[in-house]
Formats: structure tokens, sequence, C-alpha cells
């Protein structure tokens, strides 16, 4: 699924950028009606630009909390990457207003 959602060529992968988030998600067209469910999120943090594991896991937990506290439910299955692009640690009352203009942009693009 994760290779599905980096796909380029897919045409139901979409993507944008919402600083400090580079987003990318995927919808999948069914004509099974199902009830209403939560994406799948992967959140990805740079290695490469932050060399402790303390850093990578509190961002990645800031990121879900985010998340968490602002998610949405979707009719049809969806899968949501989230990849963290700032050079910093940010604070987490600026991730979730990011993540509440990523949440709000991804609803207003699927409706």
């Amino acid at each position: 699924m994760i290779s599905a959602l980096f796909d380029r060529t897919s045409a139901s992968n979409h993507s944008f950028l919402i600083y400090p988030y580079k987003v990318i998600y995927s919808t999948e067209e069914t004509d099974i009606e199902i009830p209403e469910q939560l994406p799948q999120v992967l959140i990805s943090v740079s290695k490469r630009k932050f060399k402790n594991a303390i850093d990578r896991n509190t961002i990645k937990r800031r990121t879900k909390e985010a998340y968490r506290l602002n998610k949405i439910h979707y009719t049809r299955p969806m899968s949501l990457g989230l990849v963290y692009v700032a050079n910093e640690i940010l604070d987490f009352l600026i991730l979730e207003k990011a993540m509440k203009s990523v949440l709000g942009r991804i609803e207003k693009e699927t409706r």
C-alpha cells in the first residue's frame, strides 16, 4: 500500500505542501458502500535531517496527536502520507494548525 501511495503514475494520488508537511493522499474509488472509516496514515521524518531518534519520535508523536485531535471520517478507503519537511522541531501548536489546514484541504478536494 505504501508503494502505491508514492507511485507518481497513479491517477488517484494527489499531493500538496502545507508547511511543515508534504502531504500525499490516495483515494480509491469503489462502488461498494462501506461505513465511515478513518484513513490509513503514514508519518515520515527524515533521518538525514534529524540524526537522533528522540527528535524523530518527538515529531512523530506531536504529529500523531495533532491528527488524533482533528481527524475526520471518510466514506471510502483512503491512504494518507505526511512527510515532515521542516529543518527544526516545531512547537505542537504550529503542527496542530498545519494539521487542521491539511485535513481541511483534503476534505475540500475529496468532496
